[in-house]
């Protein structure tokens, strides 16, 4: 049977909610640009379709679907291992069932395509039309080299939300090189361009790590001129083809100072900047507004949502509770995912914040932040251990 999602002012409370969210960030970032955020409220609405808050990995609750392990490029940390025969695809009628199954949750009225590079999926227009039948609202996330007015066009008439682009330094030779493409800096710009000019979503990804942390204002910059709404600030986390990279991660040391300077930089800049892999950004936010009444607005906030918020499909059917996160909660084309997503052990043990150990589980933030559990998978395999290179020294915040 053909499912249907309900729209995204159903109910009415969903939208209102998500008003007092953006508020509620604006007062504690200090934020001077949420007027210019209110003038794209209609394209905003739908690309947050569903949010019940902002946190890691930006607004939950939504699916990822990673829809094909094919990529043109193959940058060195890649979580999904892009360009590497990995799994058996689902064919069309497989991948079509999986979106209709998502359809019967509630939660979900956004839903994501990625991959490797979804456009290199020969059906990727047919599932995202499927998906959009339904009455979801897709969005697309990118490498940004294949775009072109034609498939920009297509999208566009698809109803697609818009598309998150990864930009990885400012500075085009070096981002060709993390990339390993020459000419894709120019092409990602030239993509942006074209999306610009038809009005949707732009969303950027940046993935710091050692080799462009210094460039962080800069990227941020990048990302205010250009007008993205959004900013997915990814700490490198050594899973998929960059497990064996842990030296370029960035150190505790280095992480504060990513929470300090994107802290400083957001009440200035018109992204939302959502750090992604570091949810002790908004511990950190917390300690530097106690006189915001935490009990009143921390259901916006929920830090890590690993279980709570992301349902990361992989190509063959398992389901991930993160991206970041390769731990199997169940498999989509042997079981719905509705039961996956309700009864899954994975995703029922990371909502119970009360399973967390170490100083995660004793940490006063830990309700708006959580530590990442992909960190601590990573480090110890225990993807509910103390998160090994949380930065933050609370008492010394507070």
């Amino acid at each position: 049977m053909k499912r249907s999602v309900r729209p995204f002012y159903i109910p009415f409370s969903l939208p209102i909610n998500q008003v007092k969210m953006i508020f509620s960030f604006a007062e504690l970032t200090s934020w001077k640009k949420l007027y210019w955020w209110a003038m794209q409220s209609p394209k905003l609405f739908t690309t947050a379709a569903g949010a019940k808050g902002i946190g890691c990995f930006g607004y939950p609750s939504h699916p990822v679907f990673e829809i094909t392990n094919n990529c043109n490029l193959k940058c060195s940390g890649c979580h999904a291992n892009g360009g590497e025969k990995l799994f058996e695809e689902m064919n069309t009628d497989e991948a079509k069932k999986v979106i209709n199954g998502l359809a019967e949750i509630d939660d979900f009225r956004t839903i994501v395509f990625t991959g490797g590079e979804p456009f290199l999926r020969k059906d990727f227009f047919e599932l995202t039309r499927y998906a959009k039948s339904l009455g979801f609202y897709p969005i697309v996330a990118s490498n940004g080299t294949l775009l072109s007015k034609e498939i920009v066009n297509e999208l566009k008439s698809l109803g697609v939300t818009g598309v998150a682009i990864s930009i990885d330094s400012i500075n085009p030779k070096k981002h060709d090189l993390l990339r390993g493409m020459n000419g894709c800096f120019d092409k990602v710009i030239e993509g942006i361009d074209i999306l610009k000019s038809k009005g949707l979503y732009v969303q950027t990804n940046i993935t710091l790590s050692k080799i462009n942390y210094m460039e962080l204002s800069e990227l941020l910059k990048l990302s205010n001129d250009i007008s993205a709404q959004v900013v997915l600030l990814y700490q490198f986390i050594p899973t998929g083809r960059g497990k064996d990279l842990e030296d370029v991660a960035l150190s505790k040391d280095e992480l504060l100072n990513v929470i300090e300077k994107t802290y400083s930089l957001q009440k200035n800049l018109k992204p939302v900047v959502a750090p992604i892999g570091l949810p002790e950004y908004w511990a950190y936010i917390f300690a530097k507004n106690r006189n915001i009444k935490l009990k009143l607005v921390k259901k916006f906030f929920p830090g890590c949502v690993a279980g709570k918020g992301m349902f990361y499909i992989k190509p063959n059917g398992d389901v991930w509770p993160c991206a970041f996160l390769p731990v199997k909660a169940g498999n989509i084309l042997s079981e719905k995912p509705i039961d996956v997503w309700e009864k899954s052990e994975v995703f029922l043990s990371l909502r119970d914040r009360k399973n967390i150990t170490g100083k995660c589980g004793e940490c006063k933030y830990i309700d708006v932040c959580g530590g990442c559990r992909a960190r601590a998978y990573a480090e110890s395999g225990d993807y509910l251990g103390e998160d090994p290179l949380c930065p933050l020294k609370i008492e010394s915040l507070d």
